[in-house]
């Protein structure tokens, strides 16, 4: 074996472990050790350079290396299908059972400063007419019919959404179904740092169980945005790094703490269950394997086609937002569109009951 060889080689074992680290990361609970939970955001960049590798490798015949890396992206597929599933074909929908359309949307305060424009966020959510739609960052410090933004669209959603529930201080939902709140210790815990709110619907098909979540933020801001992309910067350089991992140690930290609380509920939540909303966390993490357990399937992992974000603002591109579900229904579709005003872009999911 030349030095060429052995350096690709090690390139390529250097790779796998790297790939494999951030693919599973997310298995180690980050209030024991936090550089995991740091490598599994990474882990797109890293499968990319991966599969550039092995390509680079193949073309290069070396073999060896090449196989190294493709064996690395297999035993990693588990969890980069959650991030770039490839569902080539969907189930055929039966006429004979009833349909469920859910959406969910953090609606950033539908731009209420903007007193001008009617809020392309609600003409979205009217226009979908979805069967529940649950929201976050939904206003509720403020009448709706105060907010010139909203005033056009507000007989419609009466007309359309009959049950309608708004929380303190965040999250609410929309229902063309009766429904009633769901009273759970676990719910009462932490809420000045995170909102959870559930309902029993009366749903087509049955009683379903929804849950609308909006986990504490990680608290990025423009600046933070800046900190980042100056990272190549040699001056203040572990300053700008320490106040971005701590940050994400904060979170991540957080976010064990309610998911934890959340599953509490979900292990008491007997029946179909429908789980949606802002988590702030991606797939793959610590916190969104501890929620989905043994028993939530990931909506997107299951329909969805390729990578995609649901959250757009400072720079930064990441799916924060799920829709998870168990229980006797059939997924149909998954979908992510870019729409609204807001720094996140909505999931929309069709079911079979």
């Amino acid at each position: 074996m030349n030095f060429i060889e052995r350096l690709f080689r090690l390139i390529a074992i250097l790779a796998a472990f790297a790939l494999l680290f951030a693919a599973y990361g997310g298995r180690v609970d980050p209030t024991v050790w936090i550089l995991p939970s740091l490598a599994t955001l990474a882990l797109p960049v890293v499968a990319i350079v991966a599969i550039a590798l092995m390509l680079l490798f193949a073309l290069l015949w070396h073999w060896r290396a090449a196989a190294i890396l493709f064996a690395a992206l297999c035993l990693s597929w588990p969890t980069l299908r959650l991030i770039s599933p490839l569902n080539f074909f969907h189930p055929t929908a039966d006429d004979d059972c009833p349909q469920l359309k859910v959406l969910t949307m953090n609606v950033t305060q539908f731009n209420w400063q903007d007193g001008e424009h009617p809020s392309k966020s609600m003409r979205y959510i009217l226009d979908q007419n979805a069967d529940i739609v649950v929201i976050q960052e939904g206003l509720v410090d403020f009448k709706y019919e105060n907010l010139p933004t909203l005033k056009t669209m507000l007989k419609e959603l009466y007309k359309k959404y009959p049950y309608r529930k708004k929380h303190y201080f965040d999250v609410g939902i929309l229902s063309k179904y009766p429904f009633e709140e769901v009273k759970s210790e676990a719910l009462t815990r932490d809420t000045l740092n995170y909102f959870i709110k559930a309902w029993d619907v009366e749903a087509p098909g049955g009683p379903l169980r929804v849950v609308s979540m909006h986990l504490s933020s990680l608290r990025f801001t423009h600046n933070d945005s800046k900190i980042i992309d100056s990272m190549n910067v040699p001056s203040g350089r572990k300053k700008r790094v320490r106040s971005v991992v701590n940050k994400l140690d904060y979170g991540f930290r957080t976010h064990v703490r309610q998911v934890r609380a959340m599953r509490e509920l979900l292990d008491d939540s007997p029946g179909d269950v429908l789980v949606m909303g802002d988590m702030n966390d991606t797939p793959g993490s610590f916190a969104y394997r501890t929620l989905c357990g043994d028993d939530l399937r990931d909506a997107w992992a299951d329909a969805g086609f390729g990578p995609t974000y649901t959250f757009h603002a400072n720079h930064l591109y990441v799916k924060i937002d799920h829709i998870f579900y168990r229980g006797d229904m059939q997924l149909l579709t998954c979908r992510r569109d870019k729409e609204g005003e807001s720094d996140h872009y909505p999931l929309v999911a069709t079911f079979q009951r």
